[in-house]
């Protein structure tokens, strides 16, 4: 096991992902119905809730490398998800507001401080090559939980109670946590092991990228404030393309169990296109890649602007696509963060990209419903966020062309 440990350290990531993103944000969906019909809660408040956790993420993530350098990745990652054990513990006792508030700020904590940033970071140390699959693999966690708590948590619900439901997850949280804490190692020297080097990287685009990765590129500093705005516009439509789908379908005139489906639909394809875009990063080069990413989310974007329609063929195809290619939202940030810098400000970049996608998404969160309130469809949203996505390409790919033409 020890010559393979690299394997060990993605199962880590997988479960800190899990954990710290997937039960924070992607499937805590699940609770909201629950959380504002509570007596003084309420829409506002529910909506309160959900953008404070995005801010402290941000704000947590800004502190990440100081955290990391106190911690270490295997403390400090275990006690993110302790963190967010006690988030769910917290809201298992909550009635009011400040109560929420307080749990939800547990969880931005968890979620900026052992997100994609410390995967990231990890994921750098112990592999010399085959990065966009590792990050991949370990980015399927989120995803699972997205379509496997749901299930779980209303099954407890109904059975039980919404106490109990918010109980059990933390109570899981705190096992991993210890699982994680047993087996993570933060580099592989302290195995005596070397970073992995995969036989993909040995030829063609594979090679190419591992000695990109290796020896880092220069970036001007024009450029590299570039690359924050295509990360910023990046967690924009990144944590709104798929939070907005049901009522953008059912404003649209969608049956809202149609809706429901639709949206689980998106989450699956999320899922199995973060490993299989990892690989194709890894096999075909992340320039090459990326492009067809961006085509299937513009594609996706596309149909979801022509929803009104009301034809179910488009909703289906802009479930699928957008699914699909918001995969770009932890793969492509993890390994464009990575790639497009020096190796002395590779842990900076890493956070940096973090927090500009935090901030980004923050942003993002709050127009579309004063927007709709305005122009009476979120279709001008996803209009808005077509547009994004086309200008984050032509960055992220014209910074790659950049550097290749520099012989980077």
């Amino acid at each position: 096991m020890k010559s393979h440990y690299e394997k060990i350290i993605v199962a880590c990531c997988f479960l800190s992902l899990f954990v710290n993103i997937g039960l924070n944000s992607t499937s805590f969906a699940v609770y909201q119905p629950y959380i504002v019909s509570m007596p003084g809660i309420g829409d506002a408040a529910g909506s309160i809730i959900l953008s404070t956790r995005i801010l402290v993420s941000a704000i947590a993530t800004m502190l990440v490398n100081r955290f990391y350098d106190l911690l270490e990745a295997r403390v400090g990652l275990s006690l993110a998800m302790a963190l967010t054990g006690a988030a769910f513990f917290v809201y298992s006792t909550a009635s009011t507001l400040p109560a929420f508030l307080v749990g939800a700020a547990l969880a931005g904590i968890a979620y900026g401080l052992g997100g994609m940033v410390a995967t990231a970071m990890l994921v750098n140390r112990w592999f010399k090559s085959g990065i966009g699959t590792a990050v991949g693999v370990a980015s399927v966690g989120s995803g699972v939980a997205g379509f496997v708590i749901p299930v779980a948590a209303t099954s407890i619900i109904e059975a039980h109670s919404l106490i109990a439901a918010f109980a059990c997850e933390g109570a899981l949280t705190l096992v991993l946590a210890v699982i994680v804490f047993l087996f993570l190692r933060n580099r592989p020297s302290d195995l005596g092991l070397k970073p992995h080097e995969s036989s993909i990287a040995k030829s063609g685009r594979g090679k190419e990228q591992a000695a990109r990765i290796r020896r880092g590129v220069e970036l001007s500093a024009r450029e590299r404030w570039l690359v924050l705005a295509a990360m910023a516009m990046l967690g924009a439509f990144s944590m709104s393309a798929i939070a907005y789908l049901s009522v953008l379908f059912v404003s649209s005139g969608y049956d809202i169990r149609l809706a429901a489906v639709l949206l689980s639909v998106a989450g699956v394809c999320l899922t199995v296109a973060k490993f299989l875009v990892g690989e194709m990063f890894d096999r075909l080069g992340t320039p090459i890649a990326s492009f067809m990413m961006f085509i299937v989310l513009v594609v996706g974007l596309v149909l979801a602007c022509l929803s009104g329609c009301a034809v179910p063929a488009v909703a289906i195809g802009a479930a699928v696509c957008i699914g699909a290619g918001l995969s770009l939202g932890s793969v492509g940030l993890s390994v464009w963060s990575i790639e497009l810098t020096s190796l002395e400000l590779r842990v900076k970049s890493i956070k940096n990209c973090q927090v500009a996608y935090s901030l980004g998404g923050f942003a993002m969160n709050a127009i579309p419903g004063p927007l709709k309130e305005l122009t009476g469809t979120y279709v001008t949203s996803y209009a808005i966020m077509l547009a994004l996505v086309v200008a984050t390409a032509f960055i992220i790919l014209g910074m790659y062309r950049r550097v290749s033409a520099r012989g980077q």
